[in-house]
């Protein structure tokens, strides 16, 4: 009997124990867990943080590039196009450049280990020239000749790196196969590295070669196995990548930091995160943005390397595959460009071009222009450098763009290309809930052969490129640009403050519907922040806050008499304080409206006027007055005329320079509504001709460049673009107006 009672309680005791325990375990668990994703979280925020910084690199990178002018080579002019920033002359330059440096086209001899081949190659695509016909000469076939008899083991890796830009004919495809079979021949089998006098330096460009031939039999295998191996041998704490067996070679330097980043990027590693699972170990991104490579004053070389390492570890992150020197393999580089002299000095007829296998006809009609019924002609002043010959014919221009950030509002489509058919869909995004949004990386716009406003993004998430309807239905920017001052977190799992604008040293945790007060919005490259009223700084990620309160503009305001002098242009002044109405000097074609709050705008030197008129007509007030107004609204009709009301939205650089609303007279134009917009919120306008020829040159500083650049400003109407001038484009009660700057 006692037994059984003994046997009794030592049950309940141990039951009890046990139910103690296990809560005890799930309660550490569900602590680990949240641990983790805490982790998981910090991880993630801290992989934003580089993204951000490398974009700002690479801009860095980009700019020091750019201003070399006539001196820019083929590495620079890849470099450019990689960032999307290419123009005519630069590509002009660095055409130039290749045809007197390679060693073979100059009609010199073969140059050390093929250098100067790769180099030539990678410029030439990237700019749109077939390396197999310059001025008559075939470079690839020379390098085909080098290839099969190799001057040495670094020329067999320059080799197979220049004939894997493209696809050349089976000549070239055979040397390809050849070259590959030898590279993987030659790797170490011990150590899984490449053995030259300097081992970090031949093995990444080993792995990077062979990153452009995956296809190729046992690639695969020998970039696995040189990844571990690299990781174990070569991989330092601080990111950076040194061989230590090497007394000469041995120690770490910048330029096997950046060959070795860019190398394993292209072997599909994340280099943006540490590769070994180590608190104390950087990535080797970090390391690269540490040793500030893309400043002002390092050697040309190491800024355009590290420039390329950068922009093929943003490759790989948004989910490209391969090297970006795989011109036929990967989106990174699908560019159509041509090199051609900058536009004549005498009128010409605007042309036909086809940009991006788009045809576009460089006439205003698509854009805030003349329509292209206008008999008109255009005078280019272009102050760029003349080129001199030999130029360079085929391919259109890849026109450089700014880049934006914008979410979907609406369900949108991915296109293969700009032609909208439904066998080149390629994914549908369904219209999501504010938090959960898709995001785009605008890489340019232009307008499609169905005659569609278009943009040419990149899935933020997949890194997925494509073709899309653009305008303000279909998108949003999808960070804050305007004067919030207070902000909601709507963010289901919170946000942090920073002690750093590049949202680094954490200072807390703010969870979801928290309340902010915000000092001002901060730009930082594509990615804005926000500065706390304690200092402290937060994402202006739109999917993570919502503005709630929103400074108006004090920019209303007008000096009691405004003034513009302005030699050879047509300029316009708002009516005064004193009721006194305007006064029109013409002298010439260009019309400015002066609205800046405290002085005359300053306007471009020459401005180029693709649809100049015969006998140009003076507006003295689009919109007729019978009484002068209040200064807020100078351009509102009285109260006898019906009116309309539109909204108006200005974007360039990737910010809202202004939005709202303005009541015309029923009937006015939507250049009508612009003028008088931009007289509300004291916006300097320059415009050219009137009703059909209407062209607006500029808004606050951005102005159009020279016929056939397609630089200016594009305007839409309910997130579709128009077939007629805004002049001529006559305004619905309701309708949406986007004016958009196309850099």
């Amino acid at each position: 009997m006692k037994r059984k009672k003994f046997l009794y309680w030592f049950s309940i005791v141990l039951g009890i124990f046990l139910i103690f325990s296990s809560g005890g375990n799930s309660s550490r668990a569900d602590a680990a867990s949240r641990a983790d994703a805490a982790s998981r979280a910090d991880v993630a925020s801290r992989a934003d943080v580089a993204s951000d910084a490398v974009d700002s690199a690479i801009s860095a990178g980009l700019a020091e590039i750019a201003q070399k002018g006539p001196k820019i080579d083929a590495w620079d002019a890849t470099c450019l196009v990689f960032g999307d920033r290419i123009t005519d002359s630069q590509a002009q330059y660095a055409y130039e450049s290749i045809l007197k440096n390679n060693d073979f086209l100059s009609g010199g001899s073969q140059g050390l280990n093929g250098i100067s081949d790769v180099s030539a190659v990678n410029g030439l695509v990237a700019i749109g020239k077939d390396p197999t016909n310059v001025n008559g000469k075939n470079l690839v076939a020379n390098i085909v000749k080098d290839a099969n008899n190799p001057a040495s083991d670094y020329s067999i890796v320059n080799d197979l790196e220049a004939l894997s830009t493209g696809s050349y004919g089976q000549a070239s495809e055979t040397a390809r196969t050849s070259l590959t079979k030898k590279l993987i021949g030659m790797q170490d089998q011990k150590t899984g590295l490449w053995n030259g006098f300097d081992k970090v330096d031949y093995t990444a460009r080993a792995i990077l070669a062979l990153s452009m031939n995956t296809n190729q039999p046992g690639v695969a295998d020998a970039l696995n196995t040189a990844v571990k191996a690299v990781i174990n041998h070569f991989y330092q704490k601080n990111g950076g990548f040194a061989d230590s067996s090497n007394t000469m070679y041995g120690a770490e330097n910048a330029y096997n930091d950046v060959t070795m980043t860019n190398a394993l990027a292209s072997a599909g590693v994340n280099v943006y995160a540490p590769l070994k699972d180590k608190t104390d170990y950087i990535a080797p991104v970090q390391r690269v943005l540490d040793q500030h490579l893309v400043s002002a004053g390092n050697h040309a070389m190491l800024i355009q390397q590290a420039t390329l390492a950068l922009e093929q570890a943003r490759f790989t992150r948004n989910g490209g595959k391969g090297s970006i020197f795989a011109f036929n393999q990967t989106d990174a580089a699908k560019y159509n460009v041509t090199v051609s002299h900058d536009a004549p000095a005498t009128p010409v007829t605007p042309p036909t071009v086809t940009n991006n296998n788009v045809t576009v006809v460089n006439n205003p009609a698509s854009s805030s222009s003349a329509s292209s019924s206008s008999a008109a002609t255009s005078t280019s002043s272009s102050s760029s450098v003349p080129i001199s010959t030999p130029t360079v014919s085929g391919k259109p221009v890849k026109k450089a763009s700014h880049r934006s950030i914008v979410y979907a509002l609406t369900t949108v489509k991915l296109y293969r290309s700009s032609n909208f058919t439904k066998s080149n869909l390629t994914k549908t995004y369904k219209k999501r809930a504010r938090i959960n949004r898709p995001m785009f990386l605008v890489i340019s716009q232009q307008t499609n052969k169905q005659g569609h406003a278009i943009y040419r993004v990149k899935d933020m998430n997949s890194g997925k490129t494509g073709y899309t309807l653009s305008g303000s239905k279909y998108f949003a920017h999808a960070y804050y640009s305007a004067k919030v001052t207070r902000i909601k977190v709507i963010n289901p799992k919170g946000i942090n403050e920073y002690g750093k604008v590049n949202l680094t040293s954490k200072k807390r945790h703010v969870k979801k519907n928290a309340s902010l007060s915000v000092r001002k919005v901060v730009n930082y490259g594509l990615y804005n922040r926000m500065q706390l009223t304690n200092g402290r700084y937060i994402t202006a990620n739109k999917k993570l806050i919502l503005a709630t309160k929103i400074k108006k503009s004090s920019q209303n305001t007008r000096p009691s008499t405004p003034t513009a002098t302005t030699t050879g242009t047509s300029t316009s002044t708002p009516p005064t304080n004193s009721g006194s109405t305007a006064t029109t000097a013409t002298t010439g074609t260009t019309t400015t409206t002066n609205n800046s709050p405290s002085a005359t705008p300053t306007l471009p030197v020459a401005l180029t006027n693709p649809v100049a008129l015969t006998n140009p007509v003076a507006l003295t007030n689009p919109v007729a007055l019978t009484n002068p107004v209040a200064l807020t609204n100078p351009v509102t009709p009285s109260n006898d005329a019906k009116t309309i009301t539109t909204t108006i939205s200005i974007h360039a650089d990737g910010a809202t320079i202004a939005s709202g609303s303005i009541k015309v007279s029923s009937g006015a134009s939507a250049f009508d509504a612009l003028q008088a917009f931009a007289q509300q919120q004291g916006l300097a306008l320059t415009y050219k001709g009137s009703g059909a020829t209407t062209y607006v040159t500029g808004i606050n500083g951005y102005n159009a460049g020279p016929a056939g650049t397609m630089t200016g400003w594009l305007y839409s109407v309910n997130g579709t673009v128009p077939g007629s001038s805004m002049g001529a484009y006559t305004l619905k009660d309701g309708d949406s107006i986007s004016m958009t700057y196309n850099k």
